[in-house]
């Protein structure tokens, strides 16, 4: 069996030298993703590195190599691989969203991520989840007002995007500003139904103690989703008003 695999290995290397620098690259592409779907991420990285020196305009490659490393806990050799990425094709959106994503998720370097996200805005303005991702940094960062205009800026594209709702419901929750809240969400209501901003009214009206209110917003949440009326009848039933 060893013999084989030596045999199988020579082969591949001959082939490859024999081959034009586009095919030699492709070779080790496929053979980077055979070794990822085997579990062979060392190996993997090798080859993928091999394929983008080959050939720079490799995007897949640069994608999956990015996420090998992050996936091992290389976060910083991740965005190197990405700036390459970039350097190389400055609309390379997808390379700016993942660098963002690394930024963000296994750097905590929120500035750096916001800045990822921009860029890719710059090629796909209408992408709600990178603009998710600014208004999540901006949540991060503390940054309320600036995170409900890019929750906002999602809505303006996807009024039924939830991961928007999330963050425009914690940066109001967070300035304490409950009745704009109720506002703005019943504005987004006004344009098409979505159980979870009417959740947040809900919860809105019990930090401004309207009993009742609250009372109606889960009569009529009640009518659509019976899930998040009763998490918001835990809630009412355990408030002192």
């Amino acid at each position: 069996m060893k013999k084989l695999y030596i045999l199988s290995f020579l082969f591949f290397v001959v082939f490859c030298a024999a081959a034009q620098p586009g095919k030699q690259a492709a070779l080790w592409l496929k053979k980077a993703q055979l070794q990822e779907g085997q579990g062979l991420t060392p190996q993997a990285i090798v080859s993928y590195n091999k394929a983008i020196a080959l050939n720079k305009n490799l995007d897949s490659a640069y994608i999956k190599l990015a996420l090998l490393y992050a996936r091992i806990t290389q976060p910083d050799s991740a965005v190197t691989v990405l700036k390459k990425a970039v350097k190389h094709k400055p609309s390379f959106t997808a390379a700016y969203l993942l660098m963002g994503n690394i930024y963000r998720d296994n750097m905590q370097k929120y500035d750096e991520a916001i800045g990822s996200y921009l860029e890719a805005l710059k090629t796909d303005s209408t992408n709600t989840l990178t603009i998710y991702g600014v208004a999540w940094c901006y949540n991060a960062k503390k940054e309320y007002h600036e995170a409900i205009k890019y929750a906002l800026k999602a809505l303006d594209i996807d009024n039924n995007y939830k991961p928007a709702y999330n963050e425009l419901g914690h940066a109001y929750r967070q300035l304490g500003a409950f009745d704009e809240c109720i506002n703005a969400l019943k504005q987004r209501l006004a344009v098409s139904y979505n159980d979870l901003p009417m959740l947040y009214i809900g919860y809105c009206y019990m930090e401004l103690k309207k009993k009742d209110d609250a009372y109606n917003t889960y009569e009529e949440l009640k009518k659509h989703n019976d899930n998040m009326a009763g998490a918001l009848k835990k809630k009412l039933d355990a408030a002192s008003w």
